[in-house]
């Protein structure tokens, strides 16, 4: 933080960092996002929770902004936090159930 003043510094991805950074091989990181829709996708596959596949990809996969994606995926904001938290446990469980969650293990032991 820039002294006094309370502002984060931007990152620069391009110059090196001083400290340890780790980052996946850009095939593994391609591996890891298609098996993280793959098993989210599964995770939410019933019928009554179509809605709540739709948070999931606008939100989760697309990385939409909180407010747009309330609006895209047509619920109150109360709904959308009580599914969104919906949608973070039953794929949490899925993750952890296949070997994704935590991170470091769906990298390092493959």
């Amino acid at each position: 933080m820039e002294e006094g003043r309370g502002r984060l510094r931007a990152v620069s991805l391009e110059s090196p960092s001083l400290g340890y950074q780790w980052r996946p091989e850009r095939s593994r990181a391609c591996e890891f996002v298609a098996d993280f829709e793959r098993l989210g996708r599964q995770a939410l596959r019933r019928a009554e929770w179509k809605g709540r596949l739709k948070l999931f990809e606008i939100y989760f996969l697309h990385s939409m902004e909180y407010r747009d994606a309330v609006k895209l995926t047509g619920v109150s904001e109360g709904t959308f936090d009580y599914w969104a938290q919906e949608v973070k446990r039953a794929c949490g469980r899925e993750f952890s159930r296949c070997g994704m969650y935590p991170p470091s293990r769906y990298f390092l032991e493959r």
